[in-house]
C-alpha cells in the first residue's frame, strides 16, 4: 500500500509572514512542492523547502503534469505539497484532485490557511461577522440563496435545538448532511457527521460551548465520516 501523501496547503493571501507554522512544516517535509507565482513568491517557497525538493511551477505545468506527480506519489511514496491560495477549502477547486488521489489510494491532508476574507477584514481593522450579523460567503455570480451552498454556524454548543431550528428555518431539508466540529485543529478534536434531523441530538452528545462549529449543506456528504478524538 502506498505511503505517499498529498497535502493541499493554504498559503494565505500572499504575504510570506501569513504562512502558518503547519504550512511551513508541510513545505519543509515535502519531496515535491507544486506552487504558483501568483500565490506565493518563489523565494518564499525556496526558503522553506528542502534543498533537494523538486519545485513544480504551475504554470507552466499543466493539470495533467500535476496528476502525473500524484501518480509518482502513489508509486514512490512521495510527500507532495500543492499550495493553494488562502484556504484550500474556500474555492480551492479540490474536487477533481481528490477524485484522482482517492482512485490512486494516496493519503490526503488539507492544511488550512488565512483566507483573503480574513486578511481583508484585518486590513479594514473591523469585525465582519457577529452573532447578530453572520457572514455568508458566495462565489461570484452565485445567487444569494444558492441551495447547493454550505451554511456555517459558529459557537453552536450552547443551544442545540435553536441551532437545528435555525437551519431548518433557512429551508434546509431534514436530510441535509451536517458536520459537527468540536475543538477543530486542536488535540482531541471531534468530527462527526449526521443529518439535520439528528443535529440537535448530536450537538447534545458532542458539543462544547464556545468550541463547536456546524457546517450544513450538500458538500458535507463527501466529508470523511466517523468521529475523531
Amino acid at each position: 500500500m502506498s505511503t505517499g501523501r498529498v497535502r493541499f496547503v493554504g498559503c494565505g493571501p500572499g504575504a510570506a509572514d501569513l504562512l502558518t507554522l503547519r504550512a511551513v512544516r508541510a513545505i519543509a517535509a515535502a519531496d515535491v512542492v507544486v506552487w504558483s507565482p501568483t500565490l506565493l513568491a518563489e523565494a518564499v517557497v525556496v526558503e522553506h523547502a528542502r534543498p533537494d525538493a523538486e519545485l513544480v511551477a504551475w504554470p507552466p505545468a499543466t493539470q495533467r503534469d500535476i496528476v502525473a506527480v500524484y501518480g509518482r506519489a502513489a508509486r514512490e511514496g512521495l510527500q507532495v505539497v500543492r499550495l493553494k491560495g488562502g484556504d484550500p477549502t474556500f474555492f480551492g477547486e479540490l474536487q477533481d484532485d481528490l477524485r484522482e488521489l482517492r482512485a490512486l489510494g494516496v493519503d490526503v491532508e488539507v492544511v488550512p490557511g488565512v483566507t483573503a476574507v480574513s486578511a481583508g477584514a484585518a486590513a479594514l481593522c473591523c469585525e465582519i461577522a457577529t452573532a447578530a450579523a453572520p457572514l455568508v460567503l458566495a462565489a461570484a455570480g452565485a445567487p444569494a440563496d444558492a441551495g447547493a451552498g454550505v451554511v456555517g454556524v459558529l459557537n453552536t454548543g450552547r443551544d442545540p435545538a435553536a441551532v437545528a431550528a435555525g437551519l431548518a428555518a433557512r429551508g434546509l431539508a431534514p436530510s441535509t448532511p451536517c458536520a459537527v466540529l468540536v475543538a477543530v485543529s486542536r488535540p482531541g478534536e471531534i468530527v462527526v457527521t449526521c443529518a439535520l434531523d439528528e443535529l440537535a441530538e448530536t450537538l447534545r452528545d458532542y458539543g462544547s460551548p464556545g468550541l463547536t462549529t456546524v457546517l450544513a449543506g450538500p458538500a458535507v456528504a463527501a466529508a470523511r465520516s466517523g468521529t475523531r478524538r
